[in-house]
């Protein structure tokens, strides 16, 4: 594969550490110190090499902008606006919101966003300013605001579009778009423009299907920019900046498969030597995975030992019962539509029993000195046998929605609050004794492996599955 499943370890670090810039936090956000420790790490990597051309990392502002998730599009104009012309345009699934500044930008003026009406029940996410969730649905959904300085030509894409409306929101112009994608799993389902032409702002609004449209216009009509200082302003992404430009070309991506004999690919009870690039220094560690076992129940587990992630998965596709037991779930597959001229299509849909895979291991620290703080994330990863060799299941064009995270589920010991990955130091000569949980679909227990240390290995565009700093367990059953 070459667009996909391949690209998954460049998605993972660029679009959690872009959203960490976003949102002054890193993250897919709700985000933990994991990501700022693979911030830090990938952008010492791009100091080192140089200041190599950031546009090869995927300067595309879509992806930039991970958060706006699927941006989004009859043909109208606002007109003349005051000093700014802004047209709306909307060609199939595709709107267009342009923004052309007559008169030179404030550059050097700074504003804080402030949301001056929440619903009931609504508060600010403290790990990522300009987010508002509900308590009860905390971190998910609510309304997500991004500010971008207009620059000269500016052009808002909101993919995936289904309608739009145009609206005068306390004087200030407003697009309101309706977002579907074709599939049920879509959190963010409308998009609101608003355009404070005085300041230079486009206010840039995510809004989840848990708002209802009163409780829209109510916050909206509430949202004003307060000058303040540069150390005192919400984040404020210059449209201007080549970071947040279109790339020319799209960035293609290749995999060389896993070799049947490689030797990185290991299996239960082995040793695996993994050596942990930290920049400034080298970790070696020993990782043996000792024993694999499957359970349909998760009731005599300790409950705080479990990632949220996964356990808010389960709950989504409702595969879990007040007894902790795992029930079947609907797992539905599409084909990816490009948002501009079709959206994704149920290709199809199928009742599967997920299981828990849980894995006890050990971490020796074979080095001469204590490491630096280890970041636990080894990654379940689905891989098919082709011409004798391992690939990614995942074929281009297909999206699969699942109960599988790509998270750890389950880690004990593990770190508190946002560093729940996080594990430690290690000793010289220290070995901890560690227990990893996933929650799998049971069709895919025979074509499962281990991923080890995946979020500590480099990446160019390319991957190499046999490559010196990537490590592959068998745990297949």
């Amino acid at each position: 594969m070459t667009n996909s499943k391949n690209s998954k370890n460049m998605y993972d670090i660029a679009e959690k550490i872009a959203l960490d810039d976003f949102d002054h936090q890193n993250e897919q956000h709700k985000f933990s110190d994991t990501y700022m420790h693979k911030k830090k790490l990938f952008m010492e990597e791009i100091k080192l090499k140089n200041k190599q051309s950031l546009q090869k990392r995927k300067k595309n502002r879509i992806l930039i902008a991970a958060a706006c998730l699927m941006f989004g599009i009859p043909t109208t104009a606002f007109g003349a606006v005051k000093v700014y012309d802004m047209i709306v345009q909307k060609q199939n699934y595709e709107v267009n919101v342009s923004v052309s500044d007559n008169t030179s930008k404030k550059k050097d003026s700074w504003y804080k966003l402030k949301v001056n009406y929440l619903p009931e029940n609504m508060v600010e996410n403290k790990n990522a300013p300009m987010k508002y969730s509900f308590k009860d649905n905390y971190e998910m959904g609510g309304f997500s605001f991004y500010l971008w300085r207009v620059g000269k030509n500016t052009n808002f894409h909101t993919l995936y579009s289904q309608s739009y409306e145009e609206k005068e929101i306390n004087g200030k112009k407003a697009v309101i778009v309706k977002k579907d994608t074709g599939n049920k799993s879509l959190v963010f389902d409308r998009k609101v423009y608003l355009l404070f032409e005085e300041e230079g702002i486009m206010v840039d609004v995510e809004i989840g299907n848990d708002v209802s449209e009163e409780l829209i216009m109510k916050v909206m009509e509430n949202i004003s920019l307060e000058p303040t200082s540069k150390e005192m302003a919400s984040f404020i992404a210059d449209f201007d900046n080549p970071l947040y430009s279109e790339e020319d070309e799209p960035i293609e991506f290749s995999v060389i498969p896993l070799k049947k004999d490689s030797t990185q690919l290991f299996s239960v009870g082995e040793k695996v030597p993994v050596t942990i690039d930290q920049i400034s220094r080298l970790d070696n560690l020993e990782f043996v995975i000792e024993k694999v076992e499957i359970f349909d129940s998760i009731t005599d587990f300790k409950q705080n030992n479990f990632n949220g992630v996964g356990l808010r998965s389960l709950s989504r596709y409702k595969a879990l019962d007040q007894k902790k037991i795992l029930l079947p779930y609907r797992r539905d597959i599409y084909k990816v539509g490009n948002g501009k001229d079709s959206i994704y299509e149920l290709v199809e849909s199928k009742l599967v029993a997920p299981k828990f895979v849980y894995l006890t291991t050990t971490v020796k620290n074979i080095g001469k000195e204590a490491t630096e703080e280890i970041y636990m994330r080894p990654t379940i990863q689905v891989l098919k046998n082709k011409n004798n060799t391992w690939h990614y299941a995942g074929e281009d064009g297909i999206d699969e929605k699942s109960i599988m995270t790509g998270e750890v589920d389950y880690l004990a010991p593990h770190g508190k609050g946002k560093a729940f990955y996080n594990i430690g130091n290690i000793q010289p000569g220290q070995t901890i004794n560690m227990n990893l949980g996933y929650f799998v679909d049971e069709d895919k227990l025979d074509s499962i492996f281990l991923k080890v240390f995946g979020d500590y290995s480099s990446f160019n565009g390319s991957e190499n599955m046999n490559a010196k700093d990537r490590w592959w367990i068998d745990i297949r059953k």
